[in-house]
């Protein structure tokens, strides 16, 4: 049901990334990410439904020819033992935060309304520095009226 995808090299939909208060659009990758596998009857069943209503090319967040048609989820970033820990931590919350929003707005096309991002279920994502691995609950909130990432190590 689930496959591990590299994304290493695919870029992220501008759409879909999170932008910075001075109004900039902020691109980073992942290294490795979760999908769900389309030889699998229920999955299959969902990105069939996904084709009718004119979705099949847009499923994920990515630009990938590939990789956009598959339903992603979660996010796994890569350094060696010597690596940075907070860059791979701000290349993953990234790559969740595009995640959300790429969530948020199927949601919307599927529901037709407006989806905030409270009704957002969280995600998961890993960072592995050499042999450690840290887990991260990452959700969407709003705070003094502007639309927040909040990311919590477990």
């Amino acid at each position: 049901m689930l496959k591990v995808e590299s994304v290493q090299t695919q870029a992220v939909n501008p759409d879909m990334l999170p932008i910075t208060p001075k109004n900039y659009r902020v691109q980073r990758k992942a290294d490795y990410t979760f999908a769900f596998h389309r030889n699998n009857e229920q999955v299959s069943e969902l990105y069939n439904k996904l084709h009718l209503v004119g979705l099949g090319d847009m499923v994920s967040q990515t630009m990938d020819a590939n990789t956009k048609r598959l339903a992603l989820f979660s996010g796994i970033e890569v350094k060696q033992e010597n690596g940075g820990k907070d860059e791979a931590l701000a290349q993953l919350a990234i790559w969740l935060a595009a995640g959300l929003e790429n969530v948020r707005r199927l949601a919307e096309i599927g529901q037709k309304r407006r989806f905030s991002v409270e009704e957002l279920r969280p995600t998961v994502g890993w960072t592995i520095i050499g042999h450690d691995w840290h887990t991260y609950i990452a959700h969407r909130a709003h705070q003094d009226g502007r639309d927040t990432f909040v990311s919590i190590s477990a």
